[in-house]
């Protein structure tokens, strides 16, 4: 809500769905990039804990910026559309 993330990263397999079911929308109000990836715990790994229902990025070391920029299009062209 405040518009501190760079990018966000939801699991399809939420339970109860109603947890992330509103994210998307909010993503789009504010302009940040999101995607939806398969499995919570292939989220969780990037975390390290055993599942995770989503990851917000909200800053990136300065040699990965041209990376998740990169990426941020790319989810933006096939998400935010």
């Amino acid at each position: 809500e405040e518009k501190q993330a760079k990018l966000v990263v939801i699991a399809h397999d939420v339970e109860p769905i109603e947890m992330v079911c509103w994210l998307p929308a909010l993503c789009r109000k504010k302009d940040v990039p999101y995607c939806i990836i398969k499995g919570k715990g292939r989220l969780g790994q990037l975390v390290h804990k055993k599942c995770c229902s989503v990851v917000a990025l909200t800053s990136v070391r300065t040699e990965d910026q041209g990376e998740l920029s990169k990426l941020s299009d790319n989810f933006k062209a096939q998400f935010n559309d």
